[in-house]
């Protein structure tokens, strides 16, 4: 407890908001949203320990050198830290997650106030704070996994958006505080006091001129905290004299008190107190990067450098070989270990390198164990230590093998499969193909022969090839005794900013293709079914010089270095079907999100789209936005081929980005994303991205309104909607899982659904007592014979006490008050001669009880309070005040009191 003198006795302890994104309705392109206060916060936090911890060999840089780039960016950041091309696109999927955690507190807990410190619900709010971030804090302690390092995104995303709240919500700026409120992020600093719930702390609303409210001035209290009220499932009512939320969406801001103290925006038809948003939203940002960098209880301090690098993305991409070591793939190891590793020495020492080099044998039945260096050396001697041998039935366990590949990665990853045999446990295809998509690792599949695996009939594709289209790759079949001839595409994977410009299936023999100034190098990519000669020829009309990665009959990779923008070409001895594939180095990319409403607001979706809906498509255009203009948006058919082009008008957001937002229909089973527009110099340019989208016929959803919290000890009920969005009746396979097995049960495993047909897919868990994590990713999975589709939910699993808030106030005894000048009306020079005193005890049932002196009483007193005495459990403190003052009073509030002298 803590006792602050105004005096005060005051409770220590434990004790909407911002818009999500741009994307939502009512947002000005200069207010800051959810999504641009906690990148932003990100960006300053991961600035300033670049800035403290500058690449070895390299100067050390200026205090603000990289936190006061303008603009502050994720392109722009790298760049100035690494002094050359490198994407930052690792580190935007990392914030992505942050944010995406984010939002779910507004899709699941919406209706809950203590999320967003409405309805007075101060203390909750910091509960819930606090114990979220513990829980991250806690999750990431032992051995860390990609998998926990996703639930600690996720849970700092909905700890950042409790944290947000308190500076839209609350009269923290109003109390004229220029600073985050420590307390907060940090327990053990002084907590300010909360007004009672019997003392008004609003007075209504004027009307201006243009029939806004005016709520200049209508916050009654000055020195003690408070928020606004919105009605909600758990907050009914607005109690008279309580300050409102505000705003259009408050239904209660006619009722008195009128008109609200929100600033979640600059609007005032939406923020009452819009003209404290941007200071609002100032400290948000100041709040969210002391969470991560804060001395003695941010995340770099608690956890460390190693790990920051790692929860961020800072690390760079794995250069990763899986390989088949049964018998008959001797010679292709041979291959392997000199071909590639010469490539790759080519590249050690440059920043295309990869952070590390992973290396993952499987045979049958056995798979792993995982070898990682961040030395070549090493790396080329574990694969000649590999052993070859067994291998008696075809199928091998490649899919264990990807698994354990993809999970021991860093995201974005080059992963490359080599093997002669098919999957024998194809079955774990499904969950590969789930982790590329959460990962945006690439497979490259060489593949020296291949066999059915047992109990599987080969349709037009083999696992392979499925997972070579799904990661934007192609699956490469040759002889043994040519393998060597096309393990160049590893070096094309040793790229540092890899940009796609084109992918397509063409029937020419001149394919033409844009290049633009952003591209520092391109490569070119051809196969057929038969052989041909090739010719790259500049928009100027010369031959372009060209060097030659691969080059067998029907397969050619070169490498240019870009010396001209414009339209380029293509020359082929001959018309055929070809598969063409430009890809670059370049920091002009674009990153993407598929959404949808939820609660009013437009959030990303859960899992694959479906197909036919409607959706909103969010696109953030990555590199300098100067003088550059997006002009169109192309949805992409599997085989490169533009389906649909969409003019758009470009937005610049708060950050000084580019921001594209269109609605669309998706039509197409699957489909690749593509943006086309002019640089600064009016040059053509186009980019693809290489993640393949599959919609589907089936949905999950999970209704709002359910808890996800699990109590040690406790267990969780969940409900799922399974939605079938298909024309016809299907049959579905669901399963429920988690990744600490917390599962104890799930029904049912199998559905039948008429179109449009829905059902819920209950699941119980389970936590045991004492449990060593924190959160653990649900998985809920439905499938039919065409159509499959997931949904993640992030369970969070907390000690009982943790959900216990202490709102009993600390209690109080005068013990002795000397006031020699109470009367009514003194002269001042009489008062002072005067001294008072003022003995008192303090104690509380539940907590320790501190005391300090209010903001309010003058510089000139004396408190003097002995450590804590006391029988039995309940210690007290026993202080002195002494000054000469005019008035006394005593006033009482809801998890405080204080007695002041006025």
């Amino acid at each position: 407890m803590q006792l602050l003198l105004f005096l005060f006795l005051h409770l220590l302890g434990w004790v909407s908001s911002f818009y999500p994104n741009h994307e939502s309705k009512g947002v000005g392109l200069q207010d800051l949203t959810d999504t641009d206060i906690t990148e932003m916060g990100i960006l300053k936090a991961v600035a300033t320990f670049m800035e403290r911890n500058p690449r070895p060999g390299t100067p050390e840089f200026r205090a603000g050198e990289l936190v006061d780039l303008s603009p502050l960016t994720p392109t722009t950041l790298f760049q100035a830290y690494f002094k050359a091309d490198v994407s930052p696109s690792r580190f935007i999927k990392a914030i992505q997650q942050i944010i995406v955690g984010n939002n779910e507190v507004k899709m699941y807990q919406q209706d809950d106030s203590s999320y967003h410190f409405n309805c007075e619900e101060i203390s909750k709010g910091i509960l819930h704070f606090q114990t979220t971030r513990d829980s991250v804090f806690s999750g990431l302690s032992g051995s860390v996994s990609m998998s926990s390092l996703e639930s600690a995104r996720l849970n700092t995303g909905r700890a950042l958006h409790i944290l947000q709240k308190f500076y839209s919500n609350t009269n923290w700026v109003e109390l004229g505080q220029n600073t985050p409120y420590h307390h907060l992020v940090n327990s053990s600093v002084l907590a300010y006091p909360v007004a009672p719930s019997t003392i008004p702390t609003c007075k209504d609303c004027s009307v201006d001129n243009s029939g806004f409210f005016d709520c200049t001035g209508n916050i009654l209290v000055k020195n003690l905290l408070t928020s606004g009220y919105k009605t909600s499932t758990k907050c009914r009512t607005k109690p008279k004299g309580k300050c409102g939320h505000g705003g259009l969406y408050d239904e209660t801001q006619f009722d008195p008190t009128t008109g609200g103290i929100n600033k979640e925006t600059s609007n005032p038809k939406l923020s009452p107190h819009h003209y404290l948003h941007h200071k609002a939203a100032g400290l948000a940002i100041n709040a969210t990067k002391e969470y991560f960098i804060g001395q003695g209880f941010g995340l770099l301090d608690l956890l460390g450098p190693d790990l920051f690098r790692k929860f961020f993305n800072l690390e760079g991409y794995s250069l990763t070989f899986v390989i088949d070591v049964t018998g008959s793939m001797g010679n292709d190891i041979a291959q392997v270990k000199t071909t590639s590793i010469d490539l790759i020495k080519k590249h050690a020492n440059s920043l295309d390198a990869p952070y590390n080099y992973i290396l993952v044998p499987f045979s049958d039945p056995e798979y792993g164990p995982v070898f990682k260096t961040q030395n070549v050396s090493q790396f080329q001697n574990s694969i000649a230590s590999l052993t070859v041998g067994g291998g008696g039935d075809c199928p091998e366990m490649a899919m264990s093998g990807l698994q354990l590949a993809l999970t021991s990665s860093e995201p974005r990853s080059k992963i490359f499969l080599f093997t002669d045999a098919g999957a024998k446990d194809i079955s774990k295809l499904d969950d590969v193909l789930l982790l590329v998509e959460s990962t945006k690792s690439q497979i490259y599949p060489f593949l020296t022969g291949y066999c059915v695996p047992t109990g599987t009939t080969l349709t037009t594709k083999n696992e392979y090839e499925i997972l070579a289209e799904v990661s934007g790759t192609a699956a490469i079949s040759v002889e043994k005794s040519n393998l060597n001839t096309v393990l160049g595409v590893i070096e094309l994977a040793l790229n540092s900013a890899p940009v796609l410009i084109l992918h397509t299936v063409l029937l020419t023999d001149r394919p033409p293709f844009l290049v633009d100034e952003n591209l520092k190098e391109i490569s070119i990519s051809v196969s057929t079914n038969t052989s041909f000669t090739l010719n790259v020829f500049l928009a100027s009309g010369l031959e372009a010089n060209t060097t030659t990665v691969v080059n067998t009959a029907n397969f050619k990779i070169v490498n240019i270095i870009v010396e001209e923008p414009g339209s380029w070409h293509v020359v082929m001895n001959k018309i055929q079907t070809c598969t063409f594939k430009i890809e670059g180095k370049s920091l002009l990319d674009f990153s993407y999100q598929i959404m949808e409403e939820h609660n009013g607001y437009v959030l990303p979706i859960q899992g694959h789209p479906t197909k036919g809906s409607n959706y909103t498509l969010s696109v953030d255009v990555q590199g300098s936005a100067s003088g550059m203009m997006i002009t169109k948006i192309l949805l992409l058919n599997k085989n490169g081929e533009v389906d649909s082009s969409i003019n758009v008008d470009q937005m610049t957001d708060s950050s000084g980005r580019l921001k594209v937002v269109v609605s669309v229909q998706l039509q197409l089973t699957l489909l690749m994303i593509g943006i086309a527009g002019k640089t600064k110099n009016g040059t053509e340019f186009e980019r693809v991205n290489p993640d393949l989208i599959q919609t589907e016929d089936v949905q999950l959803i999970f209704p709002p309104g359910q808890k996800s919290t699990l109590i040690e000890g406790g267990t969780l009920n969940i409900s799922v909607l399974v939605v079938n969005k298909g024309k016809q009746r299907s049959q579905f396979k669901l399963q429920a899982k988690d990744e600490f097995s917390l599962l104890t049960e799930f029904h049912p495993s199998s559905v039948t659904l008429d179109a449009k047909e829905t059902m819920n897919l209950s699941a119980t868990f389970r936590a045991p007592a004492n449990s060593n994590y924190s959160s653990s990713i649900a998985t809920f999975t439905a499938r039919s014979e065409s159509a499959k589709n997931y949904l993640n939910i992030l369970i969070r699993v907390v000690p009982e006490s943790t959900l216990v808030t202490d709102d009993t106030p600390p209690q109080y005894e005068i013990e002795n008050m000397n006031m020699p000048c109470k009367d009514t009306c003194q002269l001042m020079d009489e008062c002072k001669k005067h001294q008072w005193d003022l003995i008192f005890r303090a104690w509380d049932e539940s907590s320790q009880v501190y005391v300090s002196v209010g903001s309010e009483i003058p510089e000139a007193q004396e408190l003097v309070c002995k450590e804590p005495v006391g029988a039995g459990s309940i210690p007290w403190v026993s202080c002195q005040y002494r000054y000469c003052l005019t008035v006394f009073s005593e006033n009482y509030s809801y998890g405080q009191k204080w007695f002041c002298i006025t």
